[in-house]
């Protein structure tokens, strides 16, 4: 089974705060982290835009890929609070390359909300000990053409009544070679014993191996000479690269059509003009850009080989 890693984004913003009827009088803050299963080899990373990230205990924060909002105080009921912090997800996972659509569609990504409070405000010098009164857990039902564009007002329980208004988007940003070693969760993970960061077993997949196959072995060349794949290896990567090339179109067209449709709902909205990018056609033109560098290799293979045993007689 050859590998491909994926790379999906997942934008954040928390909007408002609204105090239906906490019992307590104090500082708040909501912690937001993105968790994957750990049976999927995955790395994720955590950002805030540039220019949040204060020194201020109060001001957003991220703690080993955890995001802490700002803190913010609540002293009366009924009291809406005005949060609007953004936060970044981007998850690189290490996927079939044969069923990239139905791995992507399956994976189980869910949000998680964890509210902490105290009511010492020398308690937040030191944020993360505040501790956490309440957490609510989204799961996000993520296409990869289609991606995930949602606006959901997330309630905790009902002894720290409150909500907090979430939107959510999500899309796949790049398919390519695995670039990283990904640790593979040992046995028991699905039980909560393991850890896709925790694993012992790296991956590292070969160029050739991801597009020729994972049976396929390049044979030893000796020096001077060159080795061209068969046919049916060629015919295999020219599939390979469409696949990839079709699912990122796809993936394009769901973010455009989500825009678009967004601009016409809204008209107070900059009206900005999007370049469309018809999907057959695009692919058409890769697919014939691809064949014309296989081409341009073989022949410059070719001239090399010719080369060398021009050097070999006449030397």
């Amino acid at each position: 089974m050859s590998e491909v890693q994926g790379t999906v984004e997942f934008s954040v913003e928390l909007h408002k705060f609204h105090n239906v009827d906490l019992f307590q009088r104090g500082f708040y803050q909501v912690r937001v982290f993105l968790k994957i299963s750990p049976r999927i080899p995955h790395r994720l990373i955590a950002t805030i835009p540039a220019g949040t990230e204060e020194s201020s205990p109060t001001s957003p924060c991220i703690h080993d890929n955890v995001v802490f909002s700002r803190v913010f105080q609540i002293l009366y009921r009924n009291e809406e609070i005005v949060v609007n912090d953004q936060m970044n997800f981007r998850i690189h996972l290490l996927l079939d390359g044969e069923k990239l659509e139905e791995a992507l569609s399956e994976v189980d990504f869910q949000l998680k909300l964890d509210l902490h409070f105290t009511d010492n405000e020398h308690q937040l010098d030191d944020i993360a000990t505040v501790p956490m009164i309440s957490s609510r857990t989204l799961g996000l039902h993520f296409h990869p053409r289609r991606g995930l564009h949602h606006h959901v007002p997330v309630m905790f329980d009902y002894f720290h009544l409150s909500v907090i208004s979430v939107t959510i988007h999500a899309s796949l940003v790049a398919l390519h070679q695995p670039l990283l070693s990904f640790a593979r969760a040992g046995k028991g993970s699905w039980l909560g014993k393991g850890s896709g960061e925790n694993g012992n077993d790296q991956v590292s997949v070969s160029l050739e191996t991801l597009v020729f196959g994972a049976g396929y072995c390049k044979p030893n060349v000796t020096e001077g000479s060159f080795y061209v794949p068969s046919e049916n290896c060629l015919q295999r990567a020219y599939s390979w690269h469409r696949r990839l090339c079709r699912l990122l179109l796809a993936a394009h067209r769901g973010l455009r059509a989500y825009f678009s449709g967004l601009m016409t709902e809204i008209p107070e909205l900059s009206q900005v003009e999007l370049d469309d990018l018809p999907i057959e056609e695009t692919l058409t033109q890769l697919s014939i850009e691809l064949q014309v560098r296989t081409d341009e290799a073989h022949s410059c293979q070719l001239y090399l080989r010719m080369d060398w045993l021009a050097s070999q007689l006449f030397s």
